[in-house]
């Protein structure tokens, strides 16, 4: 009979500590919600052992700086990976994918890749999304795949499991996978789809990608009221890409009316955020005075800022400001530099300018063959003027060996965009039979076309046939 008390004694005593347990880690909760880490801290650390709910709270305590006092960023991490580790030995889901995130940033353990991934597997077994979305994203980039061949397969595996839970990140992920066509076939509507669900969890990058599906009618009819209306919403959660779009909108009145102002705040908030373009946009304003008083020491400013930061029309914008002279003394040199840059970038515009200057021997050394390159370069990208240049140059073989027929097939290229010049020169072509089977009535028809835009020599032409 002792035998037996002590073990329905020993049972009785289990469960009241179970309760009290419970009842410590209820109290701690609230007193967490209620900001009073501190507090929360100290009954966590007092019925920490052996309960991974208390060690995973005291990870996140940790790691946020709450209630633990005045440690350094590194005794921090290091405090919070042992409490995660600890948790996560005992199965806690969310433990071991914050485990796992401490071996990929190096946060109180050394970095480790595979450390990482088997963590994030242990934790999506127990079907934690955010594992399974992350173990998605190192797939892709090609850790720990099964098959490297296979890898964005992969990962769209994991990030579908994520989604069917209800992960929004996950669901955003299906959608980009979608829409890219990576890991499965490119599905516009499905996209759509998956970025409206991740949405209407407020995930902000999904809202501004669906702002971008109206705007372009990707997976949903053409709507730039709706597109703008996303792109707010994203904006308002500090999404600097959203906040330049939004700007953008105001500037140019799509999906909402045309405010100047307007666009120039909102360009502020996303240049505030770094985002490059928004500096670019912001010197426009500034150069052109829409919204703000013209002021072109701020527009530069703007301009150098937005390419520091990777802006390529900056970097053009630049080029323009040297190559024009608008508020500074002409500068070619400086002028190539910024053409340049945007050209390598592969702005056709940057690329047409540069050529120019090469041809012409403007802040850099003559050279026809660079020319002919960078005009080729910009014609490629469908500038007309490049596409009516690189022609000259293959008629006359100026930069390029001589070829009529490549001369022939860039005229056209350039005149079927409306460039008169281009016109004129395929009406000659056709009189001639240069490069072309000779057809009186195609080169009356193209001398028409020139002369209607104003082309001299395109009339002369028509009175000779």
């Amino acid at each position: 009979m002792d035998e037996k008390n002590r073990i329905i004694d020993e049972i009785c005593g289990n469960e009241a500590a179970k309760k009290g347990l419970a009842k410590r880690r209820e109290e701690a909760l609230s007193l967490y919600a209620a900001e009073r880490y501190a507090e929360a801290v100290k009954i966590w650390l007092e019925v920490c052992d052996g309960d991974a709910e208390s060690l995973y709270m005291l990870g996140l305590c940790y790691n946020r700086g709450q209630g633990v006092g005045n440690l350094s960023q590194e005794e921090r991490s290091a405090a919070a990976s042992g409490y995660f580790l600890k948790a996560a030995e005992l199965g806690h889901a969310g433990a071991q994918c914050f485990a796992a995130l401490c071996y990929n940033f190096g946060s109180g353990v050394e970095k480790d890749d595979g450390k990482m991934i088997y963590w994030f597997k242990k934790s999506a077994e127990q079907n934690n999304a955010q594992a399974m979305n992350n173990l998605g994203y190192f797939c892709e980039n090609g850790i720990g795949c099964d098959d490297p061949d296979r890898r964005y397969e992969e990962a769209f595996e994991w990030y579908r499991k994520s989604a069917a839970l209800g992960n929004p990140t996950g669901q955003l992920n299906v959608g980009i996978c979608y829409a890219e066509g990576n890991g499965v076939e490119a599905d516009e509507e499905a996209a759509f789809a998956y970025y409206s669900l991740a949405a209407e969890s407020g995930l902000a990058e999904a809202q501004f990608r669906l702002g971008e599906c109206y705007d372009d009618g990707m997976g949903v009819a053409a709507n730039p009221t709706e597109a703008f209306n996303y792109y707010k919403k994203a904006a308002k959660q500090n999404h600097a890409k959203a906040q330049c779009y939004v700007g953008y909108c105001y500037q140019y009145g799509e999906g909402v009316p045309c405010n100047l102002n307007e666009a120039v705040s909102w360009y502020e908030r996303s240049a505030a955020n770094d985002y490059f373009q928004a500096y670019c946009n912001l010197g426009c304003c500034y150069e052109d005075g829409e919204g703000v008083r013209r002021d072109m020491k701020t527009a530069i400013a703007m301009y150098e800022k937005g390419a520091e930061l990777g802006s390529v029309m900056a970097n053009y914008n630049l080029g323009n400001v040297y190559a024009f002279g608008k508020g500074v003394k002409k500068d070619n040199d400086l002028a190539v530099e910024y053409y340049r840059r945007a050209a390598e970038d592969g702005l056709a515009e940057a690329q047409y300018n540069l050529a120019q200057h090469l041809y012409k021997g403007l802040g850099v050394e003559q050279s026809d063959e660079e020319a002919a390159y960078w005009f080729l370069q910009a014609a490629k990208a469908g500038d007309a003027d490049a596409q009516y240049k690189i022609a000259s140059f293959y008629m006359e073989g100026t930069g390029v060996e001589e070829d009529p027929r490549e001369a022939f097939g860039w005229f056209y290229k350039s005149a079927m965009q409306g460039d008169g010049d281009a016109q004129y020169a395929l009406g000659y072509f056709y009189e001639d039979g240069i490069g072309v089977e000779r057809d009186i009535e195609e080169a009356r028809e193209w001398y028409e076309r020139s002369a209607a835009q104003g082309n001299r020599l395109a009339k002369k032409a028509l009175k000779k046939l």
